[in-house]
């Protein structure tokens, strides 16, 4: 930043018209109201994604041919290629990350026994392969998407400033 630039910004503050070129009803990163509802829908249907995915695939895990659990090896693939396209669709691991939580949150629930002794997921191999398999895939999911800020920005905010 330039001392010529931040005597703009004052000049304009003083006039009342918006400093940083941004335009009137624009929040402070540049987006609208409307932006921020629909980006916030998206995460709560990748939160759905992920939860009825996790149902599904509950269900689902204890197809075998054999003694080859077929169902429970798709599903863990699935999950990964979920929170992958989840990330690298939202732009950033906060995609990726949603559907997957909600996917675990939902899978364990159904593991663990009821009073009356029931569960989904028992305890064979393609159980354990579902949940444990899972759970790798979901945080490899999440790692293998690029984040949205450059790495350390967490750290300097829009507080940072660079010398010129």
């Amino acid at each position: 930043m330039h001392k010529d630039d931040d005597e703009a910004r004052v000049g304009l503050a003083k006039e009342g018209l918006p400093a940083d070129g941004d335009a009137p009803g624009l929040t402070r990163a540049g987006e609208r109201p409307l932006d921020a509802f629909v980006s916030g829908a998206a995460y709560a249907a990748l939160g759905l994604l992920g939860g009825v995915f996790g149902v599904v695939g509950s269900f689902a895990q204890d197809w075998t041919v054999g003694s080859v659990p077929v169902a429970a090896i798709v599903l863990v693939a699935l999950v990964f290629a979920m929170a992958r396209l989840a990330g690298f669709g939202m732009g950033g691991r906060l995609g990726a990350t949603i559907p997957a939580v909600v996917w675990g949150v939902v899978v364990f629930v159904l593991s663990t026994r009821r009073t009356e002794g029931d569960l989904v997921v028992p305890g064979t191999a393609a159980g354990y392969l579902f949940i444990i398999g899972g759970m790798f895939a979901a945080v490899a999911g999440i790692m293998t998407v690029p984040p949205a800020r450059p790495p350390g920005d967490w750290l300097l905010g829009r507080a940072g400033r660079t010398r010129e």
